[in-house]
């Protein structure tokens, strides 16, 4: 058998469930030539329900009683298949923030950045990754799109260069919606919280549950 990650020799490495598993010789992963487990609408419901209710990945394989890879395969397929709602609103209020989680330890910081429709609280975009201004960038630009009135951010000096002077105001209290949000993400996704052993292992397993999450609250 072919590995199926890096094409490398496969070896006999004993019998699950009555399904041969192989050994590849280079990269040391587990595989078997098919699959039994079919999915189902209501598994797709399911993950996302339970990944919105702050359930990690652990405990929906758990539940459901399938691997943890193949529930981190469905988190995978549900997010491409949700598309971001197109906002059509203008001269509306906006706040940005950072909020800080890490990624497999703490050495390795992460952050969400997004924004947020300061009267509605509705979240018009989000990126995830080192806060640099080219992620920054992805949020404010979004944000510009729709013709702000005002934009509302902390004390961040990066976002002097990217947000228009008269459309922006850095004032502590003029971002308590979206600080109180934060409280609200890390309540709801275990991952975010702020004293836990649940990190995430990829910033790109952050971003899809996120993406489940966000999306599934906006529509």
């Amino acid at each position: 058998m072919e590995c199926k990650y890096c094409k490398s020799k496969c070896i006999k490495k004993g019998i699950r469930n009555k399904i041969q598993r192989f050994r590849c010789v280079c990269c040391n992963k587990y595989q078997q030539l098919c699959y039994s487990y079919n999915t189902s609408k209501k598994d797709f419901v399911l993950i996302k329900t339970l990944n919105n209710e702050g359930v990690g990945i652990s405990s929906i394989s758990r539940i459901m009683k399938i691997p943890k890879t193949t529930v981190q395969r469905l988190i995978e397929i549900i997010s491409r298949t949700l598309k971001k709602p197109e906002l059509t609103e203008t001269n509306q209020s906006y706040e940005i923030d950072e909020l800080r989680t890490y990624v497999g330890n703490k050495k390795n910081e992460s952050w969400l950045m997004y924004a947020i429709n300061k009267s509605s609280g509705v979240v018009v975009d989000f990126a995830v990754g080192r806060r640099t201004k080219e992620n920054l960038k992805k949020v404010v630009t979004s944000v510009i799109r729709l013709n702000p009135k005002k934009i509302y951010t902390d004390g961040l000096n990066i976002y002097n260069s990217l947000i228009p002077k008269p459309i922006h105001k850095v004032f502590q209290y003029n971002i308590n919606k979206i600080e109180r949000n934060n409280l609200t993400l890390r309540t709801h996704i275990k991952r975010l919280t702020r004293r836990t052993i649940c990190f995430s292992k990829s910033e790109a397993m952050l971003e899809n549950c996120l993406r489940l999450y966000v999306i599934s609250n906006t529509n």
